[in-house]
């Protein structure tokens, strides 16, 4: 039923289209007294347009293609019904229609161009990247079209992950237009640092990084490469001093951080978890906080998380009543206990997503500097605390 009501109107936009740049031809044809084609003009539409709705889309296509030949005025009309054929998720044909458009010898520089950026989106959709890259790369210097394919290569070398060439077309499209995501060379630069850093190239990811700062200061990503960097170099109290950087400055990033740490504590003469009591405020409150952070982080049954359990109970207003209820007061608990109830809170945050995307609304259990989704960046902001324990009193005594 669904797909029938698409057709439909797919078919109806289609109709739309041809048969209004159709009676524009006509009337261009008609002014300068042309030749008129065997059959009218208008009624090889409507015959194309009838295999559209009939679903015998290759019918429509063939017709289409040799009606190209008629004159300049039909390519506006095949471009639309190309666009139309990707919109519906048939880029295979999308395709045959631009690439037969770019066959033509007799095209006007205007035309080429749309049909080249059309192809360029073409390839995009259908995952041939390589393609893609080439094509809108040559729409780079068009004055019409280098904003919106410098957008797309933008796209392209982030979903290779080909942070060098990602650098260079942002730079280009700084120079022209206001970046959709200003923050996104830094995370390139970082992408290149990490990358060094792994290669065992300190010395590089210094480079990379303070690249990074000419672009954006205060940097959390920035900071903790810097902090994995201490930690290789075995340069403790700056890693700590670091990581307390970022806590300071973006408190939604504790449970990255609390990894980054736990990364580190599981080298050889790494840093101890227990010191991460002092990476936070005191207080009752940053202690539930911490606690908190330290399960989402996957670190329950670590002795700073294990500590802070009674707070964060009588912090959250969904354990506050229930945990008492069924077990009595936290704060008496053994460690025994402690441990089974860190391990049960654990299983609940589990259930459902740890971050959300503040552009689509993705749910993701992962934190990530680019949305998987929308592939925005640093969009992904924490599900509160009263949110993801809200199952602990929907599970509880009525």
């Amino acid at each position: 039923m669904m797909e029938s009501l698409l057709t439909f109107i797919f078919g109806i936009a289609v109709g739309i289209v041809i048969v209004a740049v159709a009676w524009r031809a006509t009337q261009r044809a008609a002014a300068h007294e042309e030749p008129k084609p065997d059959q009218p003009l208008v009624k090889q539409y409507l015959q194309g347009l009838h295999y559209v709705i009939n679903e015998e889309p290759d019918k429509a296509l063939d017709l289409f293609k040799r009606m190209t030949e008629v004159d300049d005025d039909t390519v506006e009309t095949h471009l639309a019904m190309g666009n139309l054929y990707r919109r519906r998720g048939e880029v295979d044909r999308a395709i045959r229609i631009h690439e037969h458009i770019m066959s033509r010898q007799s095209l006007t520089s205007e035309h080429r161009e749309q049909a080249t950026f059309a192809l360029g989106e073409d390839y995009f959709r259908a995952g041939l990247f390589d393609r893609a890259e080439t094509t809108f790369r040559q729409l780079i210097d068009k004055p019409g079209a280098r904003v919106s394919a410098l957008r797309f290569l933008l796209q392209i070398y982030e979903q290779q992950a080909d942070w060098a060439q990602a650098v260079e077309a942002y730079s280009r499209l700084q120079e022209l237009a206001s970046p959709e995501h200003p923050t996104a060379i830094a995370h390139y630069f970082c992408e290149l640092a990490e990358q060094a850093r792994q290669a065992g190239q300190r010395d590089k990811a210094r480079e990379w990084l303070h690249k990074m700062r000419e672009m954006q200061r205060n940097f959390a990503r920035g900071a903790l490469v810097r902090a994995e960097i201490a930690w290789d170099e075995g340069d403790m109290p700056m890693a700590a001093r670091l990581l307390y950087r970022v806590f300071e400055l973006h408190p939604q990033l504790l449970p990255v951080t609390l990894q980054c740490y736990a990364r580190a504590a599981q080298r050889p003469g790494g840093p101890s978890l227990d010191e991460l009591r002092g990476i936070v405020r005191t207080g009752p409150a940053a202690r539930a906080e911490l606690a908190y952070a330290g399960i989402v982080a996957g670190l329950e049954q670590e002795s700073f998380v294990l500590d802070a359990l009674p707070d964060l109970v009588r912090q959250d207003p969904n354990l506050s009543d229930v945990v008492p209820a069924l077990a009595g007061d936290p704060s008496l608990f053994d460690e025994s206990r402690r441990r089974s109830l860190a391990t049960a809170l654990s299983r609940v945050v589990k259930r459902g997503p740890h971050y959300r995307c503040v552009e689509c609304g993705l749910p993701t259990a992962t934190h990530f500097w680019q949305c998987p989704g929308c592939r925005s960046w640093d969009t992904l902001a924490p599900v509160g605390r009263v949110e993801l324990l809200a199952g602990v009193r929907s599970a509880g005594p009525r």
